[in-house]
């Protein structure tokens, strides 16, 4: 096996791309299916107006735990995949035990520092039900951040040697998993949001237990890191950090999107607002599924071939990535845009729902707009995540999030009076033209 995933990196990406890019897919799948059943379980409780919201306040918090976890993957992924290519496997090794290394110490820090200050943040946020629930949530999160951490690295591992099935595998239990324990723990064990959350944690600490069995005990993966000798080797930390640092800062800044936007939100609608943002979201989540399994084959593959020193292959899966991206999105926008209104009245169970649908509606459809154009601009932040220049990656989210989104929709919303569609409306505009930009700095680097 471990033979076939790697020779399969140096294969046609025409004929290896969307191998490579459908259990990632599928991965994705169950876990989105699981963050739209957490949102449906959630709105059936009683003032599910109030519990959304707090999952809103709390949701850029929880995503900025990810985003530096999956930072260390990318990062750790990114050096893997170099290594593989120019042939070097014990230097892989090493570098796969350092980034778990990175993901244990930087779990327990940044969950144990976050946990402290959940109260002050969300009371100050918002002081009234919905910031007991957010903190309520987001506590139980925090502590459970190593978890988070390892699962995430060691999924990353195999990816990294072109293994995406197993780590779908892993990833797609706990997220099968987590749709089940959710309605145990909120309604069968009355935890209420605090039971989404302790189900989001115990589910996803189950993973860990097929990862590290297939990489330590079985050892049928390719690369091999080394629970006995873990350790924080200054120069492979800082090689997998020159990427992760930036990925994460991209991923942290779209949380930080998230959290500015919420507050807008708050400003022009009030709490109804976030919770309409929260639904559509998980939707929208659902859309961008297939543009993350290529982004994440996109990774692996550009950094074996960056690591081969074939720029002309690295092309050619930049383009094919491309050409299926957005021909797969474009059918997925025309599916929401005529079904927005069936799709957002999942979400009216709550009396206080109910009057949401049609702004939940008119989020789908201006949005959906923007799918057609988002894989280009996630395939760029890809590609530049797999060669190990992610710093342009984070330019391309920076420009795309907080220089681009937010502003106009501040503009759109308050300036123009155009209110919740305003915002929305900012997002479109974000997506569009952080495409434009991705396409500009690849023919900058000269990679296509």
């Amino acid at each position: 096996m471990q033979k076939r995933s790697v020779e399969r990196l140096f294969k046609d990406p025409e004929k290896v791309l969307l191998k490579l890019a459908l259990p990632v897919i599928l991965a994705n799948g169950f876990q989105t299916l699981y963050n739209f059943m957490d949102a449906f379980w959630v709105s059936m409780l009683k003032n599910s107006k109030f519990a959304l919201s707090g999952i809103g306040l709390a949701m850029p918090f929880a995503f900025s735990l990810i985003a530096i976890a999956n930072g260390v993957g990318v990062g750790t992924n990114s050096l893997l995949s170099r290594k593989i290519g120019s042939g070097e496997k014990e230097k892989a090794d090493k570098g796969a035990t350092v980034g778990l290394s990175l993901s244990i110490v930087l779990g327990i820090f940044f969950g144990a520092i976050l946990f402290i200050f959940a109260k002050p943040i969300f009371t100050g946020l918002s002081p009234g039900e919905a910031g007991t629930n957010a903190t309520r949530y987001a506590r139980i999160i925090f502590i459970g951040a190593p978890f988070l951490f390892v699962s995430s690295l060691l999924a990353f591992v195999l990816r990294a040697e072109g293994d995406m099935k197993r780590s779908m595998m892993a990833l797609a239990a706990g997220s099968i998993l987590n749709v089940f324990f959710d309605p145990l723990f909120i309604f069968g064990f009355k935890m209420g949001i605090g039971g989404a959350a302790f189900a989001t944690i115990f589910s996803r600490s189950l993973t860990i237990i097929p990862l590290s069995y297939w990489i330590f005990k079985e050892k049928s993966s390719y690369i091999r890191p080394c629970w006995k000798r873990l350790n924080l080797n200054p120069a492979i930390s800082i090689e997998i950090l020159k990427v992760g640092i930036p990925s994460s800062l991209s991923m942290l800044s779209m949380s930080l999107g998230v959290f500015a936007f919420n507050m807008l939100i708050q400003k022009v609608y009030g709490p109804g607002g976030v919770a309409v943002y929260i639904a559509g979201s998980r939707i929208n989540s659902l859309a961008v599924l297939p543009a993350l399994g290529i982004q994440a084959a996109v990774i692996t593959l550009t950094g074996a071939w960056y690591g081969a020193k074939r720029k002309d292959m690295l092309k050619r899966t930049i383009i094919h990535a491309w050409k299926t991206g957005v021909f797969m999105e474009t059918f997925i926008a025309l599916f929401i845009f005529i079904f927005a209104k069936q799709i957002g009245s999942i979400f009216a169970h709550d009396i206080s729902m109910k009057p949401l649908v049609s702004e939940i509606t008119a989020y789908l459809r201006i949005t959906s707009f923007g799918f057609v154009f988002m894989p280009i601009s996630m395939f760029s932040v890809g590609t530049f995540n797999g060669i190990g220049k992610a710093i342009y990656g984070l330019a391309l989210t920076l420009f795309r999030v907080l220089i681009i989104s937010y502003p106009f929709a501040a503009i759109y919303s308050l300036l123009l009076g155009l209110g919740l569609h305003g915002i929305w409306g900012g997002i479109l505009t974000g997506n569009i033209l952080a495409s434009f930009l991705g396409v500009f700095l690849l023919k900058l680097k000269k990679l296509i």
